[in-house]
């Protein structure tokens, strides 16, 4: 492959064969996976000279062979050990990443650890792609260049249960409704459960006001470092607005539970999988809020289906680092190297425009004021 050669892994799934057609007319584009036919069926699906390769993140000569002559590579599959980031990052080739698990990085020793090498390689790492976090750390730092900083962020997602997204992110979002995850609340780090708190967020119409709930997406968990934000939350709103009351009335009965079963997990993921996808009713809508000094503005995006968003700002990212955009060595988040104006006329180009309003100077109140998320959830969801 050329120094532009793309390595997709996981390029076979719903988002990584919608990045691959993306950046195909463009770039050399190999799409890598752990079963060889996956991989030849989707670059002979995609097209444009697309090639096919074998990776499996598990096994270090797999992840050798897989990365020679690569320049960029996209992981969209999920790393326990971040085998794949720690290859490219001691290649020095550029990086990113739609699954970043961005948790065990909060506290900072291993963000540091991770950016020396990456200095040290000459490697160029952006973590998080996609819609949250990805779009939405763009959309943080555009908010914030407005107002002059970023004292308190909050992100709001909303979702439709009948969109069409892979088993490993369906496999992920049950896993996380029953796990504890640390906020962000002025200045300190407070225990929250997913699906707690719900707060009523108003998305661009045709949605409107939807009770959106916590949820632990991992934009949050560095933005105290990289934006100096005192307060960052994010939220999770589900359309019909009646399944999120009834995952949230089951998280507060431990009911959820059983269903994060593996063994649940993966039978109610093989049962979605083999339901077609709805893409005609599939659709998200975003918001961002965000206050500094006293005055507050918000961004908001919308389009559908959510894989279609995800791969176009991955796609939008990549595209950044191919070109030189993200020049300092490191690893970065969005918001610390990509730049707002760009992106946004990238994602333009894929159907989907941001809308930057005017600085409101009599900000809205948001979670920050929050007594269920201060008292660490207890009082979660008692609207």
């Amino acid at each position: 492959m050329s120094e532009q050669g793309v390595l997709i892994a996981g390029g076979y799934g719903v988002v990584g064969q919608r990045i691959a057609a993306a950046l195909a007319p463009d770039y050399p584009v190999t799409v890598a996976a752990r079963h060889l036919e996956h991989a030849k069926a989707s670059a002979a699906a995609i097209g444009h000279g697309v090639r096919s390769r074998l990776i499996d993140v598990t096994v270090e000569a797999s992840i050798a062979a897989a990365l020679e002559g690569v320049a960029t590579v996209v992981s969209c599959i999920d790393q326990p050990r971040r085998s794949l980031l720690h290859a490219a990052i001691e290649r020095g080739l550029r990086y990113t990443d739609i699954t970043p698990h961005l948790v065990e990085l909060g506290s900072g020793a291993a963000y540091e650890e991770i950016g020396a090498a990456a200095r040290a390689s000459g490697a160029g790492v952006v973590l998080g792609t996609g819609i949250v976090p990805g779009i939405s750390n763009v959309i943080v730092r555009a908010v914030a260049d407005m107002l002059g900083g970023a004292d308190v962020i909050e992100t709001s997602l909303l979702l439709s249960a009948s969109d069409a997204s892979g088993p490993a992110s369906f496999d992920y979002f049950v896993k996380e409704l029953t796990m504890p995850f640390a906020v962000h609340v002025d200045g300190v780090h407070r225990s929250a459960h997913a699906f707690s708190d719900p707060r009523v967020i108003e998305f661009p119409s045709p949605f409107g006001p939807r009770s959106a709930y916590l949820f632990p997406f991992s934009d949050q968990v560095l933005y105290p470092r990289t934006m100096g934000a005192q307060t960052a939350l994010t939220r999770l709103a589900i359309e019909p607005a009646r399944m999120g009351r009834l995952l949230a009335a089951s998280v507060r009965l431990g009911a959820v539970r059983l269903v994060a079963q593996e063994r649940v997990r993966n039978v109610l993921a093989k049962r979605r999988s083999d339901r077609a996808p709805n893409e005609a009713t599939a659709r998200f809508a975003l918001r961002v809020d965000v206050i500094h000094d006293g005055r507050s503005a918000h961004a908001t995006l919308m389009g559908g289906p959510q894989a279609k968003a995800a791969a176009a700002g991955a796609s939008a990212t990549v595209r950044s680092l191919m070109e030189g955009e993200v020049s300092e060595p490191g690893v970065w988040m969005p918001e610390q190297v990509i730049r707002p104006p760009g992106f946004f006329s990238r994602l333009a180009e894929q159907g989907l425009t941001v809308a930057l309003p005017a600085i409101d100077d009599h900000p809205r109140s948001l979670s920050a004021d929050s007594s269920a998320v201060r008292s660490g959830g207890r009082h979660a969801d008692r609207h």
